[in-house]
């Protein structure tokens, strides 16, 4: 059983991120599972940056610990990881680093091979070059990769010197394990793509019929803004960067109220600056998808890291009661499907819909199959029949269903009145007792009927086992470990949540265990 794993190290602006791209583009071409994972500070230069590759011969779906090959663009991430080094693991990087270092396991190169090309912005594509030819890879996979990459968008001057680089290298005494050049049975399955999860997401999206994104730069959640920016002209969709996150659910429930699909994304802290909207949203009955990439907080926390925090805020946001759902994809191909699934809730039942992600699912790049779009099938809910001549719109009249039949407002001859006051059921303001209680219960029981369709929790193992909790992206390692720590009589059982709801019991999901005699 092939496993294999790389980790890239440096300082900011060294091209530590861009080099762990071509690298991971290279294993794949190569035909590797893959997974790769980033670990960046929030600095504009300097720090410590590192990204891990883990390579197999078999679908992969989380990280592990250990090094087999360590790229080093610095001493300072030398030092640092050396002694993670596997048995039989190497390190290389250039003689400037490995000054002064006694160590079998470290391989330098002199940084005079190619005099034109001696500045740190070619360090990248020298480590690469170095790895590739090391263990046994054709040199030229490695160019045509690096000559795709650097494209007529990039200067031919920089692109010859780093062909160069690599033809230079060439000739380098080879370093490294036979066993990691690519065999046919090692192939990565045909057509899979290798994306990061917010990647998904976005394609997700898109696929579902998005209209707007509207967003404020926030990490981890901008490059959820930027995929979809790189998809605007040929997807006929806006993406519109504002000066706030205020600004960007506002502009997006407007979007909303006008008949397009639309999506907001930031952090926690931004989600704190959304609440007065989310309400409005809320008693408006907006459909509205509000993405929260987690990170650490309070506050501005750690801006570039992981963690699952703000559950309770997507579930308890705003005052007052009111029904939204709560989405947690698990990786870029469940979160694909869960993008355009979001669109659709909220549409269907006019509420708004959090997706929570968060830096380690957004950023690690994995591969899957290719997407089946005869899967994602797009539910605009219930839209009045248009009448035939202009007039108001019952826009929340009360249904069986408790789902009132909706208008655009522009596309349509019906007028559609909204307002953030409780309302009657034409959307003009009201205080009266009656038609309070009215209109709180048709949202109260909205959220029930959607509680008693969505799906519950996915269980896995023995009832009487000790139960695990988990949700979105902490389920592929904790199945990993679940599996590792199973034996006869330590039994366990994992609970796992992509769709969360707090309008009934969860107690009523779990079978209780027999009772002990």
């Amino acid at each position: 059983m092939l496993e294999y794993n790389i980790v890239l190290a440096g300082a900011a602006v060294q091209g530590v991120q861009t080099t762990a791209e071509l690298c991971a583009r290279f294993c794949h071409r190569l035909g590797y599972h893959l997974f790769l994972t980033h670990d960046y500070q929030s600095r504009v230069r300097g720090g410590h940056n590192f990204m891990r590759l883990r390579l197999a011969d078999r679908p992969l779906a989380a990280a592990v610990a250990g090094i087999d090959m360590l790229l080093a663009f610095n001493r300072e991430s030398l030092e640092l990881y050396l002694p993670a080094l596997k048995e039989g693991g190497q390190a290389l990087a250039s003689a400037s680093v490995t000054t002064g270092i006694r160590d079998s396991r470290v391989f330098s190169f002199p940084e005079d091979l190619l005099p034109e090309a001696k500045a740190e912005k070619f360090v990248g594509v020298k480590l690469l070059a170095r790895f590739a030819v090391g263990v046994g890879f054709e040199p030229e996979v490695l160019k045509r990769l690096v000559s795709e990459f650097f494209d007529e968008s990039r200067s031919k001057e920089i692109l010859a010197l780093n062909l160069e680089i690599i033809e230079v290298f060439s000739r380098l005494p080879k370093t490294g394990p036979v066993w990691l050049q690519p065999k046919a049975k090692q192939r990565a399955p045909v057509g899979a793509l290798r994306l990061s999860g917010h990647a998904g997401l976005a394609l997700g999206l898109v696929a579902g019929g998005l209209g707007l994104y509207a967003g404020y730069p926030m990490s981890p959640a901008t490059s959820v803004m930027n995929y979809l920016a790189a998809f605007g002209k040929e997807s006929d969709l806006v993406v519109e960067q504002v000066e706030d996150e205020i600004a960007a659910l506002n502009v997006a429930c407007g979007a909303a109220f006008a008949g397009l699909r639309a999506v907001t994304g930031t952090s926690g802290g931004g989600i704190s600056l959304m609440t007065e909207t989310v309400n409005l949203a809320g008693i408006s009955e907006t459909p509205v998808v509000i993405i929260n990439a987690q990170r650490p907080g309070p506050a501005t926390g750690m801006a570039t890291r992981t963690e699952q925090s703000d559950l309770l805020q997507a579930v308890f946001a705003g005052q007052g009661e009111f029904p939204r759902a709560v989405l947690a994809p698990t990786g870029p191909e469940n979160a694909f499907y869960l993008a355009a699934e979001a669109l659709n809730l909220a549409e269907v039942w006019q509420l708004p819909v959090f997706v929570l992600t968060d830096q380690a699912l957004g950023d690690a790049q994995t591969l899957v199959p290719e997407y089946d779009l005869e899967r994602v099938v797009i539910d605009r809910g219930q839209v009045a029949s248009e009448p035939e001549s202009s007039q108001l719109l019952a826009r929340y009249r009360l249904t069986e269903s408790e789902i009132s039949p909706c208008a655009y407002a522009g596309s349509s001859r019906w007028i559609v009145q909204q307002d953030s006051h409780e309302h009657t059921e034409i959307g003009r303001l009201s205080d009266d007792r009656e038609n309070r209680v009215a209109q709180f219960d048709k949202r109260r029981r909205k959220g029930e009927g959607l509680a008693a369709v969505f799906p519950g929790p996915e269980i896995y193992g023995d009832d009487d086992g000790l139960l695990l909790l988990c949700w979105g992206s902490r389920f592929f390692a904790t199945s990993i470990r679940l599996i590792a720590l199973w034996s006869p009589g330590f039994w366990l059982r994992l609970s796992f949540w992509r769709r969360l709801l707090f309008c009934r019991k969860w107690q009523s999901f779990y079978p209780q265990p027999a009772a002990q005699s």
